[in-house]
């Protein structure tokens, strides 16, 4: 796998090369006029970030090749800004080897982001070789200026106590005076380039802020060294030689002034520099490409393109890579005024051969001092097939399928039910001991299928493009796996024996993947199916040391991880793996059939219901005849969502309004009002005060597997300390209380970054455990959740277990309200029409409880909160049988004998409020009433209050 990655990165590296040359391009800097402080600051993360980086260690398209190019000097020797050892590289070193005694060391230390292998992991900006001692010794204190206390100097980095400003005294690492600014501008560098990670930042001298990234006294240091030791030329050649790698440059080495304007004395002023008379391109901008994705086999898709310059002196040609392209462009040339005002270029992609094509678009001349180069990719099929479902709500969504030039109509089929899978799935993943991995692939298509059309591809450390690629081959019988299992290298451990014996195929490049790597499946270049988080970056550890199964259930590939489709099990029971079933349902419900779409490629579906599973297939119409896609799609509606319920209103002696928000998609609501009766409530609190730091001495009756406690008030609830959860599967129960529990409260923080991370909070009845939530990492604040529950549903028991992948959890105050109670319906799914309902016939000075759930046909949501409501004392209400008089006409109701500044509303006996005014100057009102019935009529004024039914 590492050679195949790196002769990738030769290639990519030499087309840099090719067309980069040492200056700083005209116009790299020309979207960062104007700006100032933290717009500027993410323009030029935006402008300048890496096409590219280099595998970490030694050998070629590695960090040591890099440094050969970066920080080798005429004789030989190493550039090493840390010590003063004189250390030569290899005369002959084509294999790009490490040095004997030096590091890989990053100036910005790695784990002030968790230590993640990102592209910051890997940027030669601000890794440099260095000696080991020292760069042991100087870990990852942060940088300052060392007073009396020296702990370590070798005249070149001395480490000791800080003594710059007064924030920060402890253990700090200086570079000798020369080197200063190229730290200072180093860490400017990784703090701007990489500012997405600011969640991450653990370090003395930084905020958790993307904006100013740097803690006051940190930005005077930063800005002081800057300005003191000025930009060497040794910068400004490293700059060029790093950009001729990576793609990028640092912008604080091109214009040391930026850093004025972003964290310094120019804050105010926008970002300027005289203009530029050379020739560029600024549309399409850096790091711009084109994919048209997949398309049937001979059809043409076009994208356009604004093609835009600046000082541009002559035409523009437009050229390609491959001379017998698929591709092809509106016009092979742009003229000067075309391109200085904006030429509107239309790329056209025509394949007549399957498979992924890719060509790259080259602009050139016009005065430019180099071609600007455009990647274009294609996916081409010769098989016609439905595509995954866009717009997906909980009734309706928007079907595809791939657009065939020959057909004149497209015949939909839409049901629910799967006779056969949809197509071929990833039905199994398995990460663990050592070398031991393996994936899983089944067939239950109803039909053998040939893997030949079919390639797995994988992510690299959680981002980035599917590039290692791994094609299938043979047949694969209905209703068996293929299992795809890890070769490696025979210099490393050798997978286990029993995982061996049940491969069908073995590979040493798709299967080196580890828990952070997703991986796809691809059906003639078009992704089907994945197993893993696209992009969920190197911290999220979704696939470490497990087994992962498909449920049963799922009967179609899908191109969004879901871990809820997938059953969890202990790497050690590999005999999960090479084995798969399906539950199909042997009948479909069709909600239409053959039905015409016209000549466009997709359809818009509605009136289906919510959190319901569909099916479509696709037949292409043509003159002569009728084809039918090779796979089918599955797509479930989005569940109904849950009202929230607001605070009644209206609220006196035998009556509220109950009240909640419209849920979208709800036809109408269901309504319960309630008395909780029984022996009363017991609410206990644990504050954890005697919990250690190894975590022992947990609440009488608790039990549990924690690692610690945080004795901070930061991490704690009123009072140190809080629990802390350190490891992945931490857990910790409650006691088993006596009656049923109501309502659950707690404090929660994640003390540093947790992403990726997540508490998982359960309730236990006879019935055994219910989820009740899945906190996730958001932040570092302190968080204070409030949970209720309805008494029928019988909890007495409370869970919290810790699911790590990066930073600690930490859990206080916990507050649990239980009793014996018997619940006592007012109302019991009331039927409501509307967002709010009119409850009377209840007693003065009691507690109730209302909740409420959305319908949609059958469907019926969950629960919302429950709402409290007590009725009010009759002596704040009128005692008069009536104040006022009520005289029904043919068009509805007269009210007489108002004294003024009464608030009138009218009620159907279902709750619909139907009339509701203030009447400020008047003795009498006229209220129409449509139709005969029973309705409600409230009056109120000051805190009285007066209810009257009357019948029409």
């Amino acid at each position: 796998m590492k050679t195949i990655q790196r002769s990738l990165l030769l290639i990519i590296q030499l087309c840099i090369v090719s067309t980069i040359c040492a200056a700083v391009p005209t116009g790299y800097y020309y979207f960062a006029r104007g700006k100032k402080q933290a717009e500027l600051k993410t323009t030029l993360h935006q402008i300048s970030s890496p096409l590219i980086v280099l595998d970490y260690g030694s050998g070629e398209g590695a960090t040591w090749q890099g440094f050969y190019s970066a920080d080798r000097n005429a004789d030989n020797t190493v550039k090493d800004i840390y010590s003063p050892i004189v250390r030569y590289f290899a005369e002959d070193n084509s294999e790009y080897n490490s040095i004997s005694d030096m590091a890989i060391e990053h100036s910005f230390p790695k784990s002030w982001w968790g230590g993640h292998v990102n592209n910051a992991y890997k940027d030669l900006f601000h890794l440099y070789p260095a000696d080991s001692r020292t760069n042991t010794v100087k870990s990852n204190h942060p940088l300052g200026e060392v007073g009396e206390s020296v702990i370590f100097y070798n005249q070149v980095s001395t480490i000791g106590n800080n003594v710059f400003g007064t924030e920060y005294t402890g253990a700090c690492f200086e570079p000798a005076d020369e080197y200063k600014g190229d730290f200072a501008r180093s860490y400017f560098y990784i703090s701007t380039i990489y500012e997405d990670l600011y969640p991450l930042w653990n370090s003395p001298m930084l905020n958790n802020e993307r904006y100013p990234a740097w803690k006051p006294w940190a930005i005077d240091l930063l800005l002081e060294w800057h300005e003191d030791d000025p930009v060497s030329q040794k910068e400004r050649d490293r700059n060029d030689s790093v950009y001729a790698i990576q793609g990028n440059r640092n912008p604080f080495i091109d214009h040391p002034e930026l850093a004025d304007y972003i964290w310094g004395d120019k804050q105010d002023e926008p970002f300027t520099y005289p203009a530029e008379t050379g020739a560029f391109i600024i549309s399409p901008r850096r790091k711009f490409s084109v994919d048209f994705g997949a398309v049937f086999q001979n059809n043409t898709k076009q994208q356009s393109v604004l093609l835009q310059g600046v000082n541009i002196s002559s035409s523009l040609s437009l050229s390609f890579t491959n001379t017998k392209s698929c591709f092809s462009v509106s016009s092979n040339s742009v003229s000067a005024e075309q391109a200085l005002a904006g030429y509107n270029l239309v790329i056209q992609a025509s394949p007549n051969t399957a498979g992924v094509i890719l060509d790259t678009l080259i602009i050139s001349n016009g005065g430019l001092q180099e071609e600007t180069r455009i990647p274009l990719k294609i996916v081409a099929t010769s098989e016609f097939i439905t595509t995954e479902p866009t717009d997906i709500t909980p009734v309706g969504a928007t079907l595809h399928w791939l657009e065939d030039p020959a057909a004149s109509d497209y015949k939909v089929t839409l049901y629910q039910g799967n006779e056969r899978a949809g197509d071929l799935i990833i039905s199994g993943y398995y990460e663990g001991a050592s070398n031991d991995k393996a994936i899983e692939l089944y067939n239950g298509t109803g039909k053998t299928v040939d893997l030949s059309k079919y390639s797995l591809k994988k992510q690299s450390n959680g981002d980035g493009k599917f590039v290692a690629t791994y094609y299938l081959s043979g047949n694969l019988p209905n209703n068996k796996t293929c299992l795809v299992v890890y070769q490696p290298p025979t210099s490393q451990t050798p997978v286990n024996d029993a995982l061996k014996s049940k491969a069908d195929l073995f590979t040493d490049s798709i299967c080196a993947f580890n828990g952070n790597d997703a991986l796809a499946l691809f059906r003639n270049g078009i992704q089907i199916d994945v197993v893993g988080k696209i992009d969920g970056g190197a911290d999220y550890k979704w696939g470490e040391n497990k087994i992962l199964k498909r449920k049963s259930d799922i009967t179609h590939p899908s191109n969004h991880f879901d871990l809820a489709d997938w059953d969890e099990f202990p790497y050690e029971q590999f005999e999960k793996m090479g084995a798969h079933s399906m539950n199909l349902s042997g009948i479909s419900s069709y909600i239409f059939k053959d039905k015409s779409a016209g000549s466009i490629n997709k359809m818009e579906v509605a009136e289906l219901l919510p959190g319901t599973q569909y099916t479509y297939s696709v037949t292409s119409v043509r003159n002569d005849e009728q084809i039918p896609s090779v796979n089918t799609q599955s797509f479930k509606t989005e569940g109904l969502e849950a009202p929230i319920a607001q605070d009644a209103t209206d609220v006196f002696t035998t009556s509220f309004v109950a009240n909640w928000e419209e849920t979208s998609y709800a036809t109408s609501y269901l309504l319960d009002v309630f008395q909780l009766q029984g022996s009363g409530f017991t609410q206990i609190k644990e504050t954890f005060d005697n919990v250690t730091s190894s975590g022992g001495s947990l609440p009488e009756g608790w039990t549990g597997k924690v690692s610690g406690n945080y004795t901070s008030t930061a991490s704690s609830g009123d009072n140190p300390p809080s629990v802390g959860f350190k490891n992945d599967k931490e857990w910790l129960k409650t006691k088993t209380f006596s009656s049923n529990i109501i309502e659950l409260k707690f404090m929660y923080r994640f003390p540093s970054s947790g992403v990726g991370s997540y508490m998982i909070v359960e309730a236990e009845n006879s019935k055994g455990w219910d989820k009740i939530d899945s906190i996730t990492y958001v932040n570092t604040s302190k968080y204070y959740p409030i949970y209720s529950f309805a008494s029928d549903k019988e909890y007495r028991t409370i869970r919290f277990t810790y699911n790590k992948s990066t930073g600690n959890f930490a859990l206080d105050d916990v507050e649990i309200t239980y009793g014996n109670v018997d619940t006592v319906y007012m109302l019991k799914n009331q039927a409501v029409e509307s967002v709010s309902y009119f409850v009377d016939g209840l007693t003065e000075d009691n507690i109730y409880y209302y909740r409420v759930r959305a319908i949609n046909g059958d469907v019926v949501s969950g629960y919302s909160d429950i709402i409290e409501v007590n009725t009010i004392r009759s002596s704040t209400q009128n005692q008069n049988n009536s104040t006022y008089r009520y005289v029904l006409t043919d068009r509805g109701v007269n009210i007489l004998d108002l004294q003024g500044n009464e608030t009138i509303r009218v009620y159907s006996v279902t709750g619909i409020l139907l009339y509701n005014n203030i009447i400020s100057n008047s003795d009498a009102v006229s209220i129409p009433l449509d139709g005969k019935g029973i309705y409600i009529i409230q009056i109120s004024k000051k805190g009285l209050s007066e209810v009257r039914k009357i019948i029409k």
